[in-house]
Parts: C-alpha cells; sequence; structure tokens
C-alpha cells in the first residue's frame, strides 16, 4: 500500500472550503499538497503523472436533481482517484459523483481519521488498478475468486 506521507495529492481550492482541506490534508504530515484553483490545472496534473489523488471541493449545497459538477473527475482517464468533498452528502449526490468518474462523494464534516482512511482506500485502490492491469499486459489472469460456475454443479453439504 502506498504511505499517504510520500503520496501526492491534488486539492481543487477555489474556495475557503478547499483551502482549509488542504490546511487540514499538511498537518496530517501529507507530504506534498498541491492546492490549484480549477478542473483543468488539476486535469492537467493528474496527467502528468504528479498526482497520486485528488480532492475536489463543492462549496454550495446541491439540491436534487440539479448537477453538481460540470464536468468529469480529473483523474477520470489517468487512472488518479478523485474524491468529491461537499456539505452534505445525499444518494443523488453520490450517483452524480459516480456517474462523472469520482471515486467517492465525502462530506466536508469528515473527521480527520475517517479523511486518511478514505484517502488511504483511494491509494490502495489505485494500486491494485494498475497491479491487474500489469497482470492482464503480461497475459497471466488476474487474481480472484474462481467462477463458481467453470467448476461445474456445487456440492452442498
Amino acid at each position: 500500500m502506498k504511505s499517504i506521507r510520500v503520496s501526492r495529492i491534488v486539492v481543487v481550492a477555489d474556495s475557503d472550503q478547499g483551502a482549509v482541506l488542504a490546511a487540514r490534508l499538511r498537518r496530517m504530515d501529507v507530504a506534498k499538497v498541491t492546492a490549484v484553483t480549477g478542473l483543468e490545472e488539476a486535469r492537467r496534473l493528474c496527467q502528468l503523472g504528479s498526482a497520486d489523488a485528488c480532492l475536489v471541493t463543492v462549496d454550495a449545497p446541491v439540491p436534487d436533481g440539479v448537477p453538481a459538477v460540470e464536468g468529469d473527475a480529473p483523474g477520470r482517464f489517468c487512472g488518479v482517484p478523485t474524491l468529491m468533498v461537499v456539505p452534505v452528502v445525499t444518494p443523488h449526490l453520490r450517483q452524480t459523483a459516480r456517474r462523472c468518474g469520482y471515486l467517492a462523494a465525502v462530506s466536508a464534516k469528515i473527521t480527520q481519521r475517517m479523511l486518511y482512511r478514505r484517502l488511504g482506500a483511494a491509494l490502495q485502490r489505485r494500486r491494485s488498478t494498475r497491479a491487474v492491469s500489469r497482470r492482464l499486459a503480461r497475459g497471466m489472469p488476474p487474481l480472484g475468486q474462481p467462477d463458481p460456475a467453470a467448476f461445474g454443479k456445487p456440492t452442498l453439504h
């Protein structure tokens, strides 16, 4: 697992909430926190490989039925996990975030311990997807549970 202390995290901090989030990450001893002002700049850093994870803050609570974000997640097409940080997480907002390529929607009032765990999980997922893609490139099957249908009818005990 990639340690959070040596990771590079990009925070889209175009508001006070983003600046507070970047300061919280710096207090957590994250090696490198880069605060950017827009999604395009974050997308550029993700594509260059200068980020291990990305956090996008949304300030105003978004009513259901209204799109919360203006576009895709910055790390969507380059394999960088992106989390959306919002004031209030609703089921509609979670669905919209997943549809736009975000790994998850997280409340802005999340404790530091839970934020640390969420970031660790995002970094772990990134590492596991890279390992699977390397295995597939070498022609090896991905690791995981075997398909029970491939072995015939299961035996009941």
